[in-house]
């Protein structure tokens, strides 16, 4: 067995071992068969109820500020905004918890009152405050807004569902009950939907700040909550129903506090996931709660016709679709930028691909496929262009000079032919003219231009450097030349012109 392998398994055990994750599981395991096996009196429920969930939430808090404290530097933020949540829900069960003192009968005793809503409230607040404030790596604007639509939408769908199922308060219609109504909207399953929401975009992203079991019960514990949150307070005091929904909210809490312990303990041995998704563009929890409130509104529709539940229904629908559409407007005009730049960018390596980099002309590539296609049209002329010693104006001057020399003889070149025609640097010191439609002796015309416009001196900088250049020219038509043998004819003149050049050179100096 390698010493790899008998790491991993130590580390993995050590992971098991952990005796709060023990701990955690029994409460969680305490609170199914306390509440759901073994019911008691309402008093009795609702003392170890908020108990237990005082002693989770408390652990989540100081867990996740260890975890803020130890843990990776780009993580810490975000398990701050968790420490932030946890205390806020263990402020919201201290307050449940003397409520439940004082009146442990009442129904606010075991479904939550005012006080600790708000807290809830809070909480969750702040936990998908830090879920949307993570970075997530390089992000364009567009990106960043089709995410917050997503968000919307998924906010906006869980709020319809939550509204279809709301009891209003009873009591008198006065500023209590109006705060008191305003804090049960918030804590709907909109919020714990876009919890999920958050942690799937944050998984499927390539910076995920949780390992995968983390977040694989991160999710666990907002789905179910999710489901809790949907149930009427009528129903969690229906004795039928009572443990099973209390043991439910304990099991939540419990998957909460362990994504903080598993992420700290996953921290400490070093344990990460075994492989990584690429991340995902897109998802379609936006539009799986589209339609399921429209599937939704059809149903109140059928059943019940066009009632006060049916306009709610409907609105949600209508603010639900709108944002989908916004979304993809978001995409369509995302997808019309990246085809622009497609095309830019095709445009730009077509021309790295066809051009010469120093001086703009085409290349050899490009000319040879210009000459072809000359040649299939009818008769065409080829010029070659040669400098006369190049070499020692780089050795005296330096390779920029000759380059600056380069650019000035294409401009020139550019300069001396008609539209229609081609100019190209085949490489070095060495250009090609195209043209078309010349005869014998208006070929020597352009031979003898071609010579005068390259010939003397070209100031660069503080230098005069000298410029001269040999030109040959070779006619062509289609069934008598191909590409190459013509461009060999115009370099064999060209260097026949070099040769008379350099013989009258040696009369002249004997």
């Amino acid at each position: 067995m390698s010493e790899v392998t008998m790491h991993r398994r130590n580390a993995s055990s050590r992971v098991r071992a952990d005796p709060l994750v023990a701990v955690l599981v029994l409460v969680a395991v305490a609170g199914v068969a306390g509440f759901g096996l073994g019911p008691s009196a309402r008093d009795a429920q609702a003392v170890a109820f908020w108990l237990l969930l005082t002693a989770v939430h408390g652990c989540f808090a100081v867990v996740s500020a260890q975890v803020a404290r130890t843990g990776p530097v780009a993580n810490r933020q975000l398990w701050l905004w968790f420490t932030g949540a946890g205390a806020a829900f263990v402020v919201g069960d201290v307050g449940q918890l003397v409520l439940v003192a004082r009146d442990p009968q009442a129904p606010a005793a075991l479904v939550g009152a005012q006080f600790q809503y708000g807290f809830i409230a809070v909480g969750m607040v702040l936990l998908i405050t830090g879920l949307f404030r993570h970075p997530l790596g390089e992000m364009t604007g567009s990106t960043r807004a089709r995410l917050r639509l997503d968000a919307a939408t998924v906010l906006a769908a869980a709020t319809t569902f939550g509204l279809w199922l709301f009891e209003v308060p009873a009591g008198p219609r006065d500023a209590g009950w109006a705060l008191g109504l305003a804090v049960s909207l918030l804590v709907m399953p909109g919020v714990f939907l876009v919890a999920i929401f958050a942690v799937l975009r944050l998984l499927r992203s390539g910076r995920t700040p949780f390992s995968r079991s983390s977040g694989i019960l991160g999710g666990a514990a907002a789905i179910l909550q999710a489901v809790l949150q949907t149930v009427p307070g009528s129903v969690y005091l229906d004795p039928r129903f009572t443990p099973w929904l209390l043991a439910g909210n304990v099991v939540a809490s419990v998957l909460l506090a362990l994504v903080a312990r598993n992420q700290q303990r996953c921290g400490q041995h070093a344990v990460r996931p075994a492989g990584r998704e690429q991340p995902r563009h897109y998802s379609v929890l936006p539009y799986a709660g589209m339609a399921a409130v429209w599937a939704l509104t059809a149903t109140v529709l059928l059943i019940g016709g066009l009632d006060a539940h049916a306009w709610v229904v409907a609105i949600g629908a209508s603010v639900t679709t709108a944002l989908v559409v916004g979304r993809q407007v978001n995409a369509f005009r995302h997808i019309t930028e990246l085809l622009h730049e497609r095309d830019e960018l095709t445009a730009r390596l077509t021309r790295l691909a066809y051009h010469d980099a120093l001086t703009g002309l085409a290349n050899r590539g490009l000319f040879m496929r210009q000459l072809h296609e000359g040649l299939a049209a009818g008769a065409v002329t080829v010029f070659l262009v040669d400098l006369d010693d190049f070499k020692p104006v780089n050795d005296e001057f330096g390779h920029a000079t000759g380059d600056q020399l380069l650019i000035e003889v294409a401009r020139r070149l550019r300069n001396g032919i008609r539209a229609g025609d081609a100019v190209a640097r085949l490489g070095g010191d060495e250009f090609a003219v195209l043209m078309t439609g010349l005869s014998l002796a208006r070929g020597a015309e352009v031979v003898d231009e071609l010579t005068a416009a390259l010939h003397g001196t070209v100031r660069i900088g503080a230098a005069e450097v000298p410029l001269r250049a040999s030109v040959g020219m070779a006619a062509g038509r289609h069934g008598e030349h191909d590409p190459d043998s013509l461009l060999h004819a115009a370099d064999m003149a060209m260097y026949a012109v070099k040769e008379a050049r350099r013989s009258l050179a040696g009369s002249d100096l004997r």
